[in-house]
């Protein structure tokens, strides 16, 4: 896969002058936009990548080309990127589709769609009602309940703490669906909370982390992209302190704080990311608002990685070298069976 920034620029310029591209090739092409603060978070962008680099894959063997042909990907760095990515992907003609990562595409993706009627887009984490867009959701809120319950149930302290990236109504779903099974599992803990204010701050995001554990917190859920990953650097400067990641197995993800992570959110937007690809090059994509969860059509995308054992769809095995109570795996299960059959409602 090849970094898309030399290419817009040179898309831009032909643009500029009324010189359209041409370069129609006879295999399918994919344009990935990623959400601010890029690869190498360890999770969201991370498992978006993965996901377009895995349909990338297989396409790539079957027209005996290498992913750099079928893959095109770039890495904003500012919300105010979004529109003229979006348009020059666009403007190229030469994506089967482009697939936008983050909430904050919405507003760039709203002007840039209509524009281009016959080219088909995906956008992860909000809604366009457009008859060109495919809106990739997750019930968050169940993963971060889930995340709340382990961590209600194995805190001694009492106190756990949450990190946020922003104070969104996206990531406070988050932050609610956490307090919320942490004291479904346990009455008398406290929350702490803070909002890093940015995704890609991990030492911000560690000073936060210390505020919290030097206040009584023994476990910091983190839901901040690479912010977050300086929880698990402040975990691991103190005693008898530990984390929770989001999104992927982050003690996979992030092995040198796998003595630190308990357990991790799943979101698995790679699944959603690849199957909006497959069905595009394949010619069964269809646009609308496709909800991925426990509580879904789908119904899956949304759990924990935890322990060392894979139980059913939505509590899978951890790479976590930290061990977890059989009460706890127990306590899921009926967390998980709750969830399913509507006797919990997860606030969000």
């Amino acid at each position: 896969m090849k970094r898309f920034a030399v290419l817009g620029l040179a898309v831009l310029a032909m643009v500029a002058l009324g010189v359209g591209t041409g370069f129609a090739e006879d295999y399918p092409r994919i344009g990935l936009i990623l959400a601010t603060g890029g690869l190498g978070d360890k999770s969201f962008n991370d498992q978006s990548f993965k996901g377009a680099t895995d349909a990338a894959s297989a396409i790539a063997v079957e027209y005996g080309v290498t992913v750099d042909d079928i893959l095109d990907y770039v890495e904003p760095t500012d919300i105010a990127e979004y529109e003229s990515l979006q348009v020059a992907f666009a403007d190229s003609r030469e994506y089967d589709i482009i697939v936008c990562i983050g909430f904050d595409q919405k507003t760039a993706l709203e002007l840039v769609a209509p524009q281009y009627p016959d080219q088909k887009f995906a956008i992860v984490d909000e809604t366009v009602n457009l008859p060109n867009v495919a809106s990739l959701r997750f019930n968050d809120w169940e993963s971060a309940f889930l995340i709340g319950v382990a961590a209600g149930m194995m805190t001694k302290t009492n106190v756990v703490g949450f990190e946020g990236g922003m104070e969104i109504p996206l990531i406070v779903g988050f932050m609610k669906g956490y307090s919320q099974g942490a004291k479904w599992a346990n009455p008398e803990v406290e929350v702490l909370v803070r909002y890093v204010g940015e995704w890609g701050n991990p030492t911000l995001g560690a000073e936060l982390a210390r505020e919290m554990y030097n206040a009584g917190a023994d476990i910091i859920y983190g839901a901040a992209g690479k912010s977050h990953l300086g929880v698990f650097t402040a975990a691991e400067e103190a005693a008898k302190r530990y984390a929770m990641g989001t999104d992927v197995d982050q003690a996979k993800t992030e092995p040198s704080a796998a003595d630190v992570i308990i357990g991790s959110g799943s979101k698995r937007v790679d699944l959603a990311v690849q199957d909006q690809i497959e069905k595009a090059v394949a010619g069964t994509w269809v646009p609308g608002e496709f909800w991925f969860g426990i509580v879904s059509d789908l119904g899956f995308g949304t759990g924990i990685y935890i322990g060392d054992l894979d139980v059913n769809a939505y509590i899978a095995a951890s790479e976590s070298q930290i061990d977890v109570p059989c009460e706890v795996i127990l306590k899921l299960v009926e967390a998980v069976n709750g969830i399913k059959d509507g006797t919990i409602i997860v606030e969000h």
